[in-house]
């Protein structure tokens, strides 16, 4: 018989999901047929029907895949015969709404609807330009454009919103008759999000904005306000968890409740009720996010334990809290902060208090020092096994590799705790006395550690490799190779010598395969059009370039030059006069102080960009057009056109043309049209001129069925939000294509 059937359902569930969700619908159908069939084939054979755990596995993963299937066919496809229509649209706003990029947000549950067939329940995000008068619960009614998230199926970042219940977005046509009215009915949820938006201003009001926009992202998991070049530092340095509200969060919020009371004397029982009370207010506050879920689900058993005195059975809390979840949305598994958060957790489980307690035994020896001892101990043990058990998620959700996540998370871990609990107690003193001053220390005590938090992660992503891409082949080699490592030495024996071994050659191959790489890549050009971000960056033998640098922000160029290992960059050429590429010009500046710059007189006006030029070693300014060479091999000449100048660069023969958006290909020399390759950030009008092999586009799949026929002429190869399009070009013209 099993021990514990609840953890087996409950992880064989949730797994099971996460396949479903990479392999997609058609799939889980062929997968849950087959895991059927094992099932009935397991019952047949007396041994594998005595032992039980077989059975129920397949069993279970049948249900799982089944599920999902059935609630895609159900939920999801109505949805996607709708998109690329317009409808006007009746519905009710059920969340906060938020600004990024220069847009605003509303998440919207569909009450009316003006195409037929259409589902009676659908839930869509509609975006607008100009900011609308509504708040929770407000109804809006208007004429929307409906379309699909990006991506397809997989993880991406259709399958992230059909996780949340949303599977169409829209925008308003604004110039059509929007109408806004009051909430005509306001639910409990409504006085939740209302005490979250309160709460969020409370700390506003309280802190400056960076380190606001940082403890509303901790405490409450609200990452709109949350600067892209903070999201970025998080990220590259493994302790993006820390942003995502989960166990570490919830149990934090559950044990100050649980001090509070015990301090004022409460009794123990009615104190782990009122408790237990917080934890489901919090949850609501956090908006019930899959991760925040289950964390709050294995915080109720606990405290119910407590009420009941009962021990809870920490690794049955997990599945039962997973298993509700993935019951109740089977593509819950498809939020990344869940597995996180459920793969960090378990980890802990089984681990974290076993390392702490060898470690306290091996060198708690000195009573002074004892608290300090345990304390490190600890947060060794948290840590560690928090990042080896959700490393394979980070590799293949975020396609990187954090070298400096053990160190980031032992500085970071414990000031995020400490500031959560000050900034708490803050937000809420504030909040019910505004005029008192008696939030101020908690509030001085959080902000300095918001500051350290923020200071130390930009440092530390600053280090060279601090991130590295996980589309290096050696990076999943070794990602395969330490888990058939563990999975040995788990069969072998559970010696911590053979153990110690165990890591040891897990450091000694991702050495190996950095080494290797580099020597790889050695005199090898790169030249990378990177997903979203309006630049393409040349990389030869840890030197860079970039060539235009619009999008929305400079961070994901960083974060590339970063994974690439550099560190200081030869050339720097924006290509429009733009306010926004401008100012990602001068932030790549201040942070990677380009030896050259080559820029349009013009763009010497900007205020961002005077500032950092300082930082330059040489300027280059031209009116009409600017020839520069890099590592004697590589050419780079640009034209300009008004605002806009087109780019030709050509390495070892090959030559790459690069249109922004509003360059004009008629100005153009001829020689520059018939480009090896040609990149490109929007349709162009002219572009039955051009005759390359192929052209890069740096669009989303909805952008592809808007661009003209002449541009499906010219073989495009699409970013999409699916990753960065790289060109390795070696001396002797070998080129290889390929996506990162």
């Amino acid at each position: 018989m099993m021990k514990r059937p609840l953890v087996l359902v409950g992880f064989c569930y949730l797994l099971t999901l996460a396949a479903a969700v990479y392999f997609g619908a058609r799939w889980s159908l062929l997968f849950a047929c087959a895991a059927l069939a094992g099932f009935l084939i397991a019952m047949l054979v007396p041994k594998t029907r005595a032992a039980a755990v077989f059975p129920a596995a397949l069993l279970t993963v049948s249900l799982a895949f089944g599920s999902f299937y059935a609630y895609h066919q159900a939920a999801v496809k109505p949805t996607e015969a709708l998109a690329g229509r317009d409808a006007v649209i009746d519905g009710t706003v059920c969340e906060l709404p938020y600004k990024a990029y220069n847009r605003f947000y509303y998440i919207v549950e569909v009450n009316g609807i003006s195409l037929k067939n259409a589902p009676e329940k659908l839930k869509i995000r509609v975006s607008s330009q100009g900011a609308l008068n509504v708040g929770p619960y407000s109804h809006i009614k208007g004429k929307v454009h409906l379309f699909l998230p990006s991506g397809g199926e997989g993880y991406s970042s259709r399958s992230y919103y059909a996780s949340k219940g949303i599977t169409l977005f829209a925008y308003l046509y604004e110039y059509e008759k929007v109408q806004v009215t009051e909430p005509t009915q306001k639910p409990p949820y409504y006085y939740a999000l209302k005490l979250r938006s309160a709460l969020l201003k409370s700390a506003r009001s309280m802190l400056p904005p960076n380190e606001a926009n940082l403890v509303n992202g901790v405490l409450f998991g609200d990452q709109t306000s949350l600067s892209p070049e903070v999201a970025a530092d998080f990220r590259a340095i493994g302790i993006s968890h820390i942003l995502s509200v989960s166990g570490l969060h919830m149990t934090t919020m559950a044990q100050l409740l649980l001090m509070l009371l015990l301090f004022f004397r409460v009794p123990k029982k009615p104190a782990a009720a009122l408790a237990g009370i917080g934890v489901v207010c919090f949850m609501a506050v956090t908006c019930f996010v899959p991760s925040v879920t289950r964390s709050g689900v294995m915080c109720l058993l606990y405290l119910s334990g407590m009420i009941l005195s009962r021990n809870p059975d920490s690794l049955n809390s997990l599945s039962i809290s997973v298993l509700m979840i993935g019951l109740s949305n089977p593509y819950a598994a498809a939020d990344v902060g869940l597995l996180l958060s459920f793969s960090a957790t378990l980890g802990l489980v089984l681990f974290s208090g076993q390392t702490a307690g060898y470690l306290n035994r091996k060198y708690d020896k000195i009573k002074i020092i004892s608290p300090l001892v345990r304390g490190v101990n600890g947060i060794l043990g948290t840590t560690v096994w928090a990042v080896v058990f959700t490393l394979p998620i980070v590799i293949v959700s975020f396609g990187s590799v954090s070298l400096a996540a053990p160190v980031a998370n032992l500085l970071e871990l414990v000031p995020s705790t400490l500031m959560m609990n000050f900034a708490a107690i803050a937000a809420v003193v504030n909040l019910v006395a505004p005029q008192s001053f008696l939030a101020m220390p908690f509030a001085l005590v959080s902000g300095l550690l918001a500051k350290y938090m923020l200071a130390c992660a930009h440092w530390l992503a600053q280090l060279p490799y601090a991130c590295i891409s996980a589309s290096f082949g050696f990076v999943m080699v070794w990602l395969s190779g330490t888990i058939l490592l563990i999975a040995a030495t788990f069969l072998m024996a559970r010696s911590r010598r053979l153990f110690r071994v165990t890591a040891l050659l897990s450091v000694i191959l991702l050495l190996t395969g950095i080494f290797s790489y580099q020597l790889s890549v050695r005199n090898i050009t790169r030249l990378a059009v990177l997903d979203g971000a309006g630049s393409v960056v040349l990389t030869r033998n840890g030197r860079a370039a970039v060539i235009g640098c619009g999008g929305f922000r400079s961070a994901t160029v960083g974060s590339y030059l970063r994974s690439q290992g550099v560190t200081r960059l030869d050339d720097l050429q924006p290509l429009t006069l733009s306010g926004e590429e401008l100012k990602n010009a001068a932030e790549l500046i201040d942070e990677f102080s380009p030896r050259r710059l080559v820029v349009q007189s013009d763009g010497m006006i900007d205020t961002f960009l005077r500032k950092a030029v300082p930082q330059v070693r040489g300027v280059s300014v031209y009116t009409a057009s600017a020839n520069s060479k890099l590592w004697n091999h590589a050419d780079i000449k640009v034209k300009c056109d008004g605002t806009v100048s087109a780019a030709r660069i050509t390495v070892s023969g090959v030559s790459v043309l690069v249109c922004p958006t509003g360059t004009k290909l008629a100005g153009l020399p001829k020689d520059w049209l018939s480009s090896d390759f040609a990149v490109a950030d929007s349709a162009l009008d002219d572009a039955e001129l051009l005759d390359p092999v192929c052209t890069v586009l740096s669009l989303n799949q909805e952008d592809m069925r808007e661009i003209p026929p002449q541009m499906r002429a010219l073989n495009p190869i699409v970013t999409g939000g699916e990753g960065n399009i790289v060109l390795e070009l070696k001396d002797d013209q070998t080129i290889k294509l390929r996506r990162e």
